[in-house]
C-alpha cells in the first residue's frame, strides 16, 4: 500500500514537471528577422502576448520585415550597409578690425603768423596802455604793406603783477601781454610782416603756421586712402577679396608741419615755406 502511494506521488510529481516544462516552452517566442540590407532603422516598442504559444507583432514591424526579406540586391545576408547622412558645412559669421592710415604732403598757399607784445610798467594802467599803443602801431604798419585790418586778430590779452621774491613777495610792476595773429593769403608777405612787427615793438614771434586753402577736400581724399589701406591689410591677412565694410570709426590724429621757425635777416620768403602734412587714421570692421 505504501508502495502504491509512493508511485502515485512520483507520477504526480512527474506530471507536474511535464506541465511546467510545456508551459515554459509555449511561452513568449521571438521570431528571428533575416536582414539582407538595411538603409533605415527605427526603434519601435511592442508588447509580446501569449496567444497559444504565438507572438503577435506590430503591423509596422511585419511590413519592415517583409520589405527587407524581399530584397535580393545583396548577396551576403550578413552584410549591413549603413549610409551616413551628408551634413552641409555651416557658414560661420566672422569679422576683422583693421587700422588704416594715410598721409599726404602738400605745398601750402597761405599762412598764419602768431606774435606777442610784452610791456612792463610800475602802474597797471600804463602797462596796458603801452601794450595797445604798440599794437596799434603794428596794425598801421601792416596795413601800409597791404595787410587788411580784418586779417589781424587780437587772440589774448593779460595784465598781472610782477613780484620780487628776494626780500619777500613784493610787487615791483605790472606786466601786460598781448597775443595776436596775422592771416596771410600770400606767402610772399611773410618776410615783410616779420620785418614790420619786429621794428614796431613785437617782443616775440611765436610761430608760422602754413595752411592749405582746400584742406577739407584734401583731408577727405586722405581719409578715403586710409580706408583703402585698411582693406588691403585685411585682404592680405584673410586671403580674400570679397570683404564688405561693416563699420568705420575715424580716429583723431594730431598732425602738424614744422610750425615754428626762427626768423633771421638772411632768410628769403622761400626759406620760410614748409610742407603741410595731412594724415588720416581709421578703424574699419570687415565681414
Amino acid at each position: 500500500m505504501k508502495i502504491k502511494k509512493i508511485l502515485l506521488s512520483a507520477s504526480l510529481i512527474a506530471l507536474v514537471c511535464m506541465l511546467v516544462a510545456v508551459g515554459i516552452a509555449g511561452g513568449i517566442r521571438k521570431k528571428p528577422i533575416e536582414v539582407k540590407e538595411m538603409s533605415y532603422a527605427e526603434v519601435i516598442e511592442y508588447e509580446a502576448e501569449d496567444n497559444d504559444g504565438e507572438v503577435s507583432l506590430n503591423e509596422d514591424i511585419e511590413n519592415i520585415e517583409n520589405n527587407i526579406a524581399g530584397s535580393n540586391d545583396v548577396e551576403n545576408d550578413n552584410n549591413i550597409e549603413v549610409i551616413a547622412p551628408q551634413v552641409e558645412e555651416e557658414n560661420f559669421d566672422f569679422s576683422i578690425c583693421v587700422f588704416g592710415r594715410a598721409r599726404t604732403q602738400l605745398s601750402p598757399d597761405r599762412a598764419t603768423i602768431t606774435a606777442s607784445i610784452q610791456t612792463l610798467d610800475s602802474e597797471m594802467v600804463k602797462s596796458k596802455e603801452n601794450s595797445f599803443l604798440v599794437f596799434d602801431s603794428i596794425i598801421k604798419a601792416l596795413k601800409d604793406i597791404g595787410i587788411e585790418e580784418e586779417c589781424i586778430i587780437l587772440e589774448h590779452f593779460n595784465c598781472h603783477p610782477n613780484f620780487d621774491y628776494e626780500y619777500g613777495r613784493k610787487i615791483i610792476g605790472y606786466r601786460s601781454t598781448a597775443d595776436f595773429s596775422i592771416k596771410l593769403d600770400s606767402l610772399d608777405k611773410i618776410k615783410k610782416c616779420v620785418d614790420v612787427m619786429t621794428e614796431k615793438g613785437v617782443t616775440e614771434i611765436r610761430d608760422v603756421v602754413y595752411e592749405v586753402s582746400s584742406l577739407e577736400e584734401e583731408y577727405n581724399n586722405t581719409l578715403t586712402s586710409a580706408v583703402e589701406n585698411a582693406r588691403i591689410k585685411a585682404e592680405k591677412v584673410l586671403g580674400r577679396t570679397d570683404l564688405k565694410i561693416a563699420r568705420i570709426k575715424e580716429e583723431f590724429v594730431y598732425s602738424c608741419n614744422n610750425i615754428y621757425r626762427n626768423y633771421a635777416e638772411n632768410m628769403s620768403a622761400s626759406d620760410l615755406i614748409g610742407k603741410v602734412d595731412i594724415e588720416a587714421k581709421v578703424l574699419v570692421e570687415f565681414n
